[in-house]
Formats: structure tokens, sequence, C-alpha cells
């Protein structure tokens, strides 16, 4: 199959890879530039994982509160580990990107008084995520989703999966993708890069995220040369592995906290106060879910492997003001929460580190720019509620009017962009090929691989099996890899598998990635926590990890004190 056939090229000033949030927040600052923007996605702008914010994002608009207490109680909480500079940035401008949303029809909820209806989350100390009750991320989306569909100066690309960036005298100066619904080939030439394709969750089997979301923005980063920050640092989250109904369904568990449901293992333990007696279910997120997979690695977990949520003391107004949305899920599913407590164990959430940026997204690599989850040193080694979806928002917003004006002030990138030649022969021994392991099966691996040994409990000899695994699988399996026999029944389905299979590449490193990080950090902290070392280790460990592609792919290791 020749691929001169099947490749479109296309040029323009900012090429943003992502739709969510952030993507979508840096499309529209590039916009009023008046340069030309194209925003590829793997789905349809604006998506990703901004619906799976629910309960609210923050921001401090309370009487009383200010930025500056707002940032203290992140500092506070982030495992040590956040970059003040970026943290002071994001609290400071949230307030006007909610002024803004609101502007432009966001409908968050408000109180009598017509001012905004500020909830409680755990680690703050006023009031201050704005929301929609529990679908604060889809009323996010579609207010999002309305202005850019209102915006023909931003180019639509849906249904692209962007496979790497293209650098030349090491500078970026494109990507190159599929359209997996045409099954089409697509080389970018830009003037500038700004990469927000979300977090790593779809590595991990159990997660709450989109199947698009397989840390592509971590990996085509760390190819480009851009340091990778805090990788180890994952945010899990309790999802459903019981009833049946509800299995792998994401109950927004701050939304049970908050409207007073308690934990218990098998036993029928109220297990969090005897962790954290003073705080309980009000401890942080990483504390809530570490505690949780130690009660389920000690064997108190029910019998399908997890720990139960309970609101059948709460009463009914309370849950539907707290968590109408989840309840009304559960009751579609034959599920009465009221009556029946969920079952539910870690799953991937959002990934707190990410590539190395400053306070304007940009990376250490000309013509690059990262935001959102695909951003490091944001979060730190732990986050506190509400606070993803906001940062994303901002440095979205940041990214996209830096990057603009490096387009405007710099020179165009000379001659054509295209698919480098290696790629070009291994796309087309892919396409090729009718015998080997199926991508499918290969994808499955890695995930499983993930779930098993790289979760919120980690210790040296598992993650040591994890790394030799996948390095097995990309030295192996990757080469031998094949597409489904359906792929030849349409160019679309052709395209759907050629980038399910292409992004199995990224998930393989990404898992080396991620072990690596974690397997180095001989402490745990914040969201990381090894079992063989369980406590912090200040004198050695008060310091933020740094991958960085060495000699033929090398993964090399740092750690920059804090």
């Amino acid at each position: 199959m020749a691929f001169e056939t099947l490749l479109e090229h296309f040029e323009t000033d900012v090429l943003i890879v992502g739709g969510g949030a952030a993507g979508t927040m840096a499309a529209f600052e590039c916009a009023e530039t008046g340069l030309r923007v194209i925003q590829a996605t793997k789905g349809r702008a604006t998506s990703g994982t901004t619906t799976v914010a629910r309960g609210g994002f923050t921001a401090a608009m309370a009487e009383g509160d200010d930025p500056e207490l707002h940032l203290r109680e992140i500092l506070k909480f982030g495992g040590e580990l956040i970059d003040p500079e970026l943290a002071g940035v994001w609290v400071n401008d949230i307030i006007e990107v909610v002024n803004d949303l609101r502007a432009w029809g966001a409908e968050f909820i408000l109180n009598k008084q017509g001012n905004l209806d500020l909830k409680m989350f755990p680690s703050h100390s006023f009031p201050r995520a704005v929301h929609h009750y529990d679908t604060t991320g889809n009323m996010v989306t579609k207010t999002l989703s309305r202005k850019l569909r209102a915006d023909a100066r931003i180019g639509q690309h849906p249904h692209t999966a962007i496979v790497d960036l293209i650098v030349m005298g090491g500078r970026v100066v494109g990507a190159w993708g599929v359209n997996y619904s045409s099954g089409t080939l697509v080389a970018y030439q830009a003037r500038e890069v700004i990469l927000c394709t979300g977090g790593g969750s779809g590595l991990f089997y159990v997660n709450d995220n989109p199947p698009q979301v397989t840390g592509d923005g971590y990996v085509l980063g760390f190819r480009a040369g851009a340091p990778l920050l805090g990788i180890e640092m994952i945010d899990f989250q309790a999802m459903c592995c019981a009833p049946e109904e509800l299995f792998g369904f994401a109950p927004h568990p701050t939304g049970f906290i908050n409207a007073g449901a308690v934990f218990r293992n098998r036993e029928g333990e109220e297990f969090l106060k005897r962790y954290f007696p003073d705080t309980a279910e009000k401890s942080t997120r990483s504390e809530v879910i570490l505690a949780m997979a130690k009660e389920i690695h000690a064997g108190r977990a029910g019998l399908t492997g997890g720990i139960f949520m309970d609101a059948t003391k709460v009463p009914e107004e309370v849950i539907q003001k707290q968590i109408p949305h989840v309840y009304k899920t559960c009751l579609s599913r034959g599920i009465d929460i009221r009556n029946t407590p969920l079952e539910v164990a870690p799953g991937s959430h959002t990934w707190l580190g990410g590539i190395k940026i400053d306070a304007d997204g940009k990376t250490t690599v000309p013509g690059l720019w990262a935001a959102g989850e695909t951003g490091g040193g944001i979060h730190g080694g732990n986050r506190i509620g509400g606070s993803a979806l906001s940062a994303s928002l901002v440095f979205g917003r940041r990214a996209g009017r830096a990057a603009a004006a490096g387009a405007k002030n710099g020179e165009k990138v000379p001659g054509k962009v295209s698919i480098p030649e290696a790629e070009q022969a291994w796309l087309e021994d892919l396409l090729g090929r009718r015998e080997g392991p199926l991508q499918g099966e290969v994808r499955v691996k890695c995930r499983m691989l993930a779930h098993e040994k790289l979760g919120p409990i980690r210790e040296a000899g598992g993650l040591s099996e994890a790394l030799a695994e996948y390095e097995r699988i990309e030295r192996e399996d990757i080469p031998r890899m094949r597409l489904a026999d359906e792929a030849w029944s349409s160019d679309k389905v052709r395209g759907q598998e050629l980038e399910s299979a292409l992004s199995v590449r990224n998930l393989a490193l990404l898992g080396r990635l991620l072990g690596t990080a974690a397997l180095e950090r001989t402490e745990s902290r914040g969201a990381h926590f090894r079992l063989d070392h369980p406590e912090p280790d200040e004198a050695a460990w008060r310091a933020v990890t740094r991958l960085e592609r060495g000699e033929g792919g090398r993964i090399d290791f740092q750690a920059d004190p804090v």
C-alpha cells in the first residue's frame, strides 16, 4: 500500500493536539490573534477528560477568601513537590476564567442571592468549588463546545491521532498521525505545537477516562527531548467493581464524602478512623485511596476485591443535592444507593506529573508547549479536590496566548515536513502483516500489567517485573503485531485499528517511564506508596523526579531537590 496516495499535508501557524478544556482554551486564544490554528483531536472537541470532572473546580471567590490562602493550602497538601510559581499563576488566573465561562453561558449553580453556590471540598478552608451539581465537567464541555462551533477561525480535525512530533534542527516543526475515520495519514507543518492530550490513565485497565486517553503527550514530548517531571505520581480514585451493573462506573467519591458517606471494609469497620482519627473521610484523596488499597491488600476487601462506600445513612434530600446525577445513574441500573453500598476499588483518575513547563506552558524544546494534564509541576505529589479542571483551563489559556505570540514573531518553517522513512517502513510492514499477535491483545497486556504492578501499592519486585515485561513487549510483540482481519473491511475500520496499534507503542513506553520513576523513588510520598519503603525520606527524596531521553532512546533519571 503506497502512502503517497494516503497522505494529506497541512500547514498552520499553531497546531494544538487535544480536544479537552486545555486544548480548546488554547485554540480560542490563538484564534483571537488572527493566526491560522488547527486543533487535532482523537474524538471531537470539546471532549477528553473534561467530562470526568464531576463535583466542581476550585477558585477563591468566596467572601473573605483570597488566592494567596488558596495557594498556601495547595502547597501544604501537595506532597511538597508543587512548583509554587505555577500554582501561584493558576490560583490567580482561574478567577478571570470563571467569569469568562459565565459570560460564555456556563450554568454554574447560584445561591438564593444570585451569587455562585460554592461547595466546600476536603483540605480547603473556604468553600471554593464552582459547580453544576455533579455534572460540572459535562456542563463546561457543552459551554466550550458551543463557543468552539461558533468560531470558524479554528480548523477542526476530529478523529485524528497524532503519532509523533516532527523535529528539525532541535526544534519541533510539526507532527504526523492518522485520521482514523478515513484511514488517511496526515502531516502537519506548524511554527508552534501545543500538547493538550490529557493524562495517561488509559495505561491502566481500571480507569474513568475516555478510551482515547493513552498518555500520548507524555510520550511525544519525551521522544522530542522534553523532560518529564513526577510521572510516578498518579491520582487514583474509587471506581465501582460491584454491583455488576455499575462495574467501571466512577461514582464521584468526593460528592459521597461531602454528603456524609463512610467507607467500610468487609467486616463493616469504618476503617478510615483507624488510619486518620482526626480527619477520617475528610482526609486528602491520596490518603483515602492509599488506606483503601492497604485494606484490600490486607485481605479485608469484599467478594469482588473492593471497599464499600456506604451512603445508606445519608438523608435522601442530601443525596439529591450533593450527587443527583450519580443517584439517578445508579437508579437507572437498578441500584438504589440509599439502600445498597457500592463496592469500589482504586482506578486511575488523573496523572499529577507531566512535561516540564514554565508559567506559560513553554517546554525546554523550541516550538513545543504543553498544558492541562500533559503539563508537569502543577500538582506535585498530591492534589486537593477541584484542582485538575481548574489548572487545565488556566494553563490552556496561557499556553495559547504565549504560543500565538511565538508563532507571530517566529520564522516560517523551511521546506515541507514529512513522515520519517523509518516510520513509513514500519507502517507499511504493519499494514502488510497477516501473522503475529493482534494489536488489541498487546494493548490489553500493557494495561493489565500496569493494573497489577503499577497501582497504588508498589514494591521493587513488581516494578522490576513490569519494566522487564514492557521492554519485552517493545522488543518482541510490537514489531510482530498485526491488525485484526476486520481492518480490511473498510477505510474507517482500518484507520481505527491503525490508530489503536500506534497507541500501543505509546502505552508500552509510558509503562516503562512510570515504572522507572516509581522504582527509583525509594520512599512513600504524596500519591506514591512503596510497600518496601513505607515512610517519606526527607534527606534523600524531597525532590522531583525527572526523566529525559538519552542515547538510543534510553531513559535517563535525575532527581531535582525542591
